[in-house]
This record gives structure tokens, C-alpha cells and sequence, in this order.
């Protein structure tokens, strides 16, 4: 299996499929496949109907994934102007990638979904959790930003910035107000605090 970025505006993900290699990815993505590449349905796990309901309705993240099975090629875009980067994952090694970021991963690549919580009534953040190995895709609105962060360090961002991160960093919601009195509480909002060590992804059009 081959996972190649094809570059544009909006770019793309040309996977090259052997037969029986898959590749799963969100349903209604494909921007084309050739017609030998079988499409099938990828369960994910679920922690009750309330649990997928609320996930899928408020947090966007699916009810199923699709599942493209070689031999052929098939090709994957989101919906916007960004950067596309083809990660490996190595056995055992755990992704956090923020809702509508995922492109497409290898079949054998694990898929589970984690929440992060926000603050008071606000939705928060849902993760597709990515388990390893095999390699995976993930779209940056914008430009895409790596930074590492050490034990004991952190950083503030934006919600729409977040694009992965390491699952052991600590992430935490607050309102940050602008200025004090009633005009900064009528312009704040909400940030999370990231904290390290770990890996973080971030995107410019957030």
C-alpha cells in the first residue's frame, strides 16, 4: 500500500492498493476510486447508543467508517485550501487526531474516539484515536505546525488550532477573557492549555 500526497489548492491522498490491502477512512470523503477497489463498512467502537448519538451529532465524528479494499486506486480530500502530511505509526504507538483531520489509514491501524472536556456547556474536543502500526493521512486547514513540548512545559491555543497530539498530554479548557470588565468577558474565549511532554499539531486556518 502506497499513501501519496497529491498537491493543489485543495490537496489530495492517492492510495495505491494491492489486492486485499485496505484502506478506512470518513464516509463520503472518496473523491473518486477505481471500480475494481471494494467499499465496505468499519464498525466503531461504541459506548452505548447515547454515547454514538452524542458523538456523531454534536462532536461530527462519524457512525461508521468506509472501507476501501484493493486492488486499485482511490483518492480522499477534505473540503478546504490546507496541507496534507502521511504519518507512521509504530506498533503500539497511540494518535489523538481532532475531528475532521483524518484523510485516510491503513486497515491495520486501530480506531477508537476520546473527548476532551470544555468548559461549562461548550461542546469540547472529540479525538479519532489512532493505534499502530501503518500509516495514516491527516488534512491541515492551512498550514500544518509540529511543536514538541517537554516535561513540565505547555502552551495555550485555540480550539480550531488543535490538529493531534500525543494522548498522554494533558489538555485542559478555561475561558480567557480580553481585558478586564464587561467588554473582556463580551470578547473572551475558550482556550486549552496543552501540556507536555508530547507531540502537538496545530493548523493555521483554524
Amino acid at each position: 500500500m502506497e499513501l501519496e500526497v497529491v498537491p493543489g489548492i485543495v490537496p489530495s491522498i492517492l492510495a495505491t492498493l494491492g489486492p486485499g490491502e485496505s484502506v478506512f477512512s470518513e464516509h463520503g470523503i472518496v473523491l473518486y476510486k477505481e471500480d475494481p477497489v471494494k467499499v465496505d463498512r468499519r464498525t466503531i467502537p461504541s459506548k452505548g447508543f447515547g454515547s454514538t448519538l452524542k458523538r456523531t451529532s454534536v462532536g461530527g465524528v462519524p457512525f461508521f467508517l468506509a472501507e476501501f479494499t484493493g486492488p486499485g486506486r482511490a483518492a480522499f480530500s477534505r473540503n478546504g485550501p490546507g496541507e496534507l502530511r502521511v504519518m507512521q505509526l509504530a506498533v503500539g504507538e497511540v494518535l489523538d487526531v481532532a475531528e475532521g483531520s483524518l484523510v485516510c489509514a491503513a486497515k491495520s491501524i486501530g480506531y477508537d474516539t476520546v473527548y476532551v472536556k470544555g468548559t461549562g456547556g461548550r461542546m469540547g474536543i472529540w479525538f479519532d484515536q489512532l493505534t499502530g502500526p501503518g500509516a495514516l493521512a491527516l488534512h491541515a486547514y492551512g498550514n500544518f505546525v509540529t511543536l514538541k513540548l517537554g516535561a513540565g512545559e505547555s502552551l495555550v491555543c485555540e480550539k480550531g488550532a488543535v490538529l493531534h497530539r500525543t494522548p498522554t498530554m494533558g489538555m485542559s479548557a478555561f475561558i480567557q477573557k480580553v481585558g478586564a470588565g464587561l467588554v473582556g468577558r463580551m470578547f473572551s474565549q475558550e482556550m486549552y492549555v496543552v501540556q507536555g511532554p508530547g507531540t502537538l499539531g496545530l493548523q493555521t486556518g483554524r
